[in-house]
């Protein structure tokens, strides 16, 4: 039985899409997995953080309409408004009718998969989070699905006396036992599902990492792949705001960053409550953020592995609202996502002004 899943970065509305249309029109079974990178309260205590996103809650019913199947709010702007906050997110998506997965009233239920039906047949859902403000999910406590990360600096000191004001280097590994706990979430959603979905927010957004270090943090590779060999079918990462590449994994792929797909608050300057350190926000407002992908990934027989993996450019217009990419621009996100795949030995060639990885 042939199923097609389409994929999104960052998701971050205030008001209803302009376009009724987000998603291209498939063959056959498919689903919309998407990112909701904000909390839908009208209430909640504003998290002390540098920016915190929301919307209403009456937007969760414009997800519906546009076609959306089923959300991750595993990442670190569910909850930006607090427990209440994440509660009325969850309310509001539920009201809807969109399944909700990454996020929940303790650890168990952050984990829990949402198990949707595509014509017969068990697509499961899982959502995790590298990216925490002290929001992660307990044993009792509210929160996202957490993966948290261990991190290092390095500081050369040959390097410094001959160049002061370096930056340090950064190596990053999963806390201990983190990566085994979210395999064992997908292998148990694999026991009872044909497919295993995982959304996954991590990485560093571009100019936020040194750049004479590579654009993926060194936790990401070996975190990915674990979750392929646990049974996710496909691996679909967001948070750094930008394209990256694409590496295919015993035949699945695991998407690093899809970059934004619709982002409202992309035409603004953030709303800071800490001003110091005075850090710059162009590289999250620039060009390079408004080229999005959406993952399109398709399957002949959900028994194998893909048939098609597929990376269709989007380009975020100066509200951020999403559309096709035109001719020139389509190519320049097939470009670079080509270069960066190189380092995973993934072929990637431009076909009809969409990536095609293999």
């Amino acid at each position: 039985m042939a199923y097609t899943l389409l994929a999104t970065g960052d998701l971050m509305l205030q008001r209803p899409p302009a376009r009724s249309e987000l998603f291209p029109v498939v063959r056959g079974p498919a689903h919309v997995f998407a990112n909701l990178e904000e909390a839908l309260t009208d209430g909640g205590e504003r998290a002390d953080k540098l920016v915190c996103l929301k919307g209403s809650p009456a937007l969760a019913a414009e997800l519906k309409r546009s076609g959306v199947s089923v959300v991750t709010l595993a990442n670190n702007h569910c909850m930006d408004f607090g427990t209440s906050g994440l509660r009325a997110t969850i309310a509001a998506l539920a009201r809807a009718g969109v399944p909700a997965v990454g996020a929940g009233e303790d650890l168990a239920a952050s984990l829990r998969p949402a198990t949707l039906d595509a014509g017969g047949l068990r697509v499961a859902f899982v959502g995790l989070s590298c990216t925490m403000a002290d929001t992660g999910a307990g044993v009792s406590r509210p929160g996202i699905a957490p993966v948290r990360v261990l991190t290092r600096f390095l500081v050369d000191h040959v390097l410094l006396q001959e160049t002061p004001g370096v930056s340090p280097y950064v190596e990053t590994v999963p806390m201990p036992g983190d990566t085994e706990r979210a395999a064992a979430a997908v292998a148990a959603a694999k026991r009872s599902a044909d497919l295993v979905i995982v959304g996954i927010h991590w990485g560093v957004p571009i100019g936020w990492v040194a750049a004479n270090q590579d654009e993926l943090a060194t936790y990401q590779q070996p975190l990915g792949r674990a979750l392929i060999d646990a049974g996710a079918d496909a691996v679909i990462g967001h948070h750094p705001h930008v394209l990256h590449g694409v590496e295919v994994y015993r035949g699945r792929p695991i998407y690093y960053s899809l970059g934004n797909f619709l982002f409202h608050s992309l035409a603004a300057e953030p709303v800071r409550d800490r001003t110091y350190p005075p850090y710059s926000w162009r590289t999250l407002r620039g060009e390079p953020n408004r080229y999005g992908g959406l993952a399109r990934v398709h399957w002949d027989d959900p028994g194998r592995g893909p048939d098609t993996i597929e990376l269709v450019p989007v380009w975020l217009d100066d509200v951020g609202e999403p559309g096709p990419a035109d001719a020139a621009r389509a190519l320049a996100a097939i470009g670079r996502v080509a270069e960066l795949s190189k380092k995973f030995g993934t072929a990637c060639r431009a076909e009809g002004g969409v990536a095609v990885l293999a």
